[in-house]
């Protein structure tokens, strides 16, 4: 996931949110175990959701961007009917990019994107992820600067 809509709130009733007819990526209550491996340990703090707004990879911010745009357009009614439940904490619009290893990290939000989830009322984070790397096996290994 690079681009997700992420919805959180303490006093969010989860089936409020799920009633709204728009496709999440996961969800989670107040009171559930944060890790289901894990159910006697660390509950949810508060309920929540997460929709996909693009898959495009963490190097793809461009297209991200153009996904994000086309998707707060097609969902507008949608968001705006989540964002107006009772018992909303935050609500965000959150870009996952890989971190570059450069002196000055600089990336671009256009006024088009700004401008609809400012009317929507989201905000937007950037979420910075090292890079990975392929092994022999094919497998995705983070790589960690020391």
């Amino acid at each position: 996931m690079s681009c997700v809509l992420r919805i959180i709130g303490k006093e969010l009733k989860i089936n409020d949110l799920l009633n709204i007819k728009l496709e999440t990526d996961s969800y989670w209550s107040k009171g559930e175990p944060r890790f289901s491996r894990k159910p006697e340990g660390e509950k949810h703090l508060d309920s929540g959701a997460i929709y996909l707004v693009s898959d495009a990879e963490f190097e793809e911010f461009d297209i991200q961007i153009k996904d994000a745009i086309e998707y707060l357009k097609e969902n507008k009614n949608q968001i705006k009917s989540i964002l107006s439940l009772p018992g909303l904490d935050g609500s965000s619009l959150d870009f996952g990019i890989v971190w570059r290893d450069v002196a000055v990290q600089s990336d671009y939000f256009p006024p088009e994107l700004i401008k609809i989830a400012g009317e929507l009322g989201l905000g937007i984070e950037l979420s910075q992820y090292p890079p990975s790397e392929e092994d022999d096996e094919g497998y995705q290994r983070l790589i960690i600067a020391n």
